[in-house]
């Protein structure tokens, strides 16, 4: 760990508070020594109370301050669970101390350029770092939003992808599942139907005035930022996804995306169930194997083929999950996702090599 010693004699024992870390001596005086990388321990508590909190705030029925106040705690989340990671790795979380100047820690965009060598592989941080940044974008200038009717809308959907990477993020380094500390069981009623995402941006240019050039301004960023991350060759699912949540009997699930369907079977004993259906695969799933192979070009030192893309898809029944793959009905198109690409890339050479020849075996059998 890393120290500054303010004051020193002969210790005794030592108590551990926030970033600083308080020794008693045996002559009662006590010494204060500056932790420069602050408790990971307590900033990553803090970071996911943070975040529990912002969602509360926004489930509440009646708030006036809504999207403000939920923006404000979602970052301050992040700003707290990057400085964590930072601590983890033994990082320090501030600045050059400056000659009569106070300590000062990270910004969260300083935060996140030191952190993000310490993400795993298979969370891209290009969308991530543009999602934070447009959220920073409303939260720093929420007052030209103010009478922009449906804007939340937007916000709602960076929003909801936000805290889906930090739930991945949290998991994946730090080993807890948010899920945990989260009641699912929540109904999503309203008085009006909801706004469709797509619509309100397909629509904005023609509805907003000359005072919502704000909102113009904000989805052009929006559309600069998705197009660099598909020409980045990462998941836009990591900057912006729309959700479509509707309550309704399990059995017209064909008219939802994500549908929260009650099992009125008599005697069930099983929660909200989650029905996935994919609408457009236009949009979800644009690439065909020749996409793919070009885009992944080499794996692990190895020429990427169609052949070891069919391998890969057999051993890990790739084309069976929806998330990765898309058929026609007819049978006679097949679509891929971005998620696929991600899922490659992931793959160990010996996984890739456990591909070939398990598909190998198959084609002789």
């Amino acid at each position: 760990m890393v120290f500054k010693l303010c004051i020193f004699n002969a210790l005794s024992g030592f108590t551990e508070r926030n970033n600083w870390v308080l020794f008693s001596c045996v002559n009662k005086c006590i010494i204060v020594i500056m932790n420069y990388q602050g408790s990971s321990r307590h900033l990553f508590r803090n970071a996911k109370s943070a975040l529990l909190a912002s969602i509360e705030i926004y489930n509440k029925p009646s708030f006036l301050y809504r999207e403000e106040t939920f923006v404000i705690l979602l970052l301050n989340s992040w700003e707290l669970l990057l400085k964590a990671i930072i601590s983890k790795n033994r990082g320090s979380i501030y600045y050059r101390k400056k000659r009569n100047e106070p300590y000062r820690t990270m910004s969260m965009t300083d935060a996140f350029t030191k952190a993000e060598k310490f993400f795993p592989k298979k969370i891209p941080t290009l969308p991530l770092r543009a999602n934070l940044s447009l959220l920073s974008t409303y939260r720093d200038n929420a007052v030209h939003f103010y009478n922009e009717k449906n804007f939340g809308i937007l916000i709602y959907s960076l929003a909801q992808t936000n805290i889906i990477n930090f739930k991945d993020l949290l998991l994946e380094i730090f080993g807890k599942n948010l899920a945990h500390d989260i009641s699912w069981q929540l109904i999503p009623l309203g008085i009006e139907p909801p706004i469709d995402p797509v619509k309100y941006i397909s629509q904005g240019s023609k509805n907003t005035t000359a005072k919502g050039s704000a909102v113009r301004q904000f989805m052009n960023t929006l559309v600069a930022s998705l197009e660099e991350v598909e020409k980045a060759g990462d998941d836009t699912a990591r900057l912006m996804t729309i959700f479509n949540v509707s309550v309704q009997s399990v059995k017209k699930i064909e008219k939802a995306d994500f549908v929260a369907g009650v099992d009125g079977v008599r005697g069930a004993t099983g929660g909200p169930l989650i029905i996935t259906k994919i609408q457009d695969p236009n949009i979800t799933h644009p690439w065909r194997q020749k996409n793919i192979v070009q885009k992944i070009g080499s794996l692990n030192g190895e020429k990427f083929t169609p052949y070891t893309f069919q391998a890969i898809c057999f051993k890990f029944k790739l084309k069976e999950d929806p998330r990765y793959c898309w058929r026609s009905n007819e049978g006679d198109l097949t679509r891929y996702s971005n998620e696929i690409i991600l899922k490659i890339k992931s793959l160990k050479k010996q996984e890739v090599a456990g591909s070939l020849e398990s598909y190998r075996s198959r084609s002789n059998s």
